[in-house]
């Protein structure tokens, strides 16, 4: 736990740029250094739209080493490590960690690295939030 602390009390607050420190390169920053996990590069076109994320997620081989968690009644049930998608509309446009003891979601957005409740996020406009528990390994070959 000690060097979870560590992570976090370094990583919070860290500037935020879309180009090289996006919600998807810093949630495979906060997978591998937590989980130990290795997710993959995807480049992210510099006019994406969320639409590309809800297609790109859905058909990535990597989408099948994850299972969706629902959260019955807003209550997280998912485990610790969880991918969370977040969107404020219908289609996520943004990626995040599920961090079940601190019961907060990593992430990066305008304001920098955050660590927020599920009700901040709601209160910020993320209304549909997904939850992935990983169920396997990806392997690139």
């Amino acid at each position: 736990m000690k060097r979870r602390a560590e992570f976090l009390n370094r990583v919070i607050g860290e500037a935020w740029d879309w180009r090289s420190h996006n919600c998807w390169t810093f949630t495979r920053l906060v997978q591998h250094e937590l989980f130990g996990r290795e997710l993959p590069d995807v480049v992210v076109p510099t006019d994406y739209q969320d639409l590309w994320v809800r297609r790109e997620f859905a058909r990535h081989p990597e989408r099948a080493y994850w299972s969706e968690i629902k959260a019955p009644n807003g209550i997280v049930t998912a485990g610790d490590g969880a991918l969370v998608l977040m969107a404020k509309q219908r289609f996520p446009g943004h990626i995040g960690t599920w961090l079940k003891p601190e019961q907060r979601v990593i992430h990066c957005g305008k304001f920098g690295v955050v660590c927020e409740p599920v009700l901040a996020l709601r209160q910020s406009g993320y209304f549909n939030l997904s939850f992935f528990e990983h169920v396997g390994e990806f392997t690139n070959g």
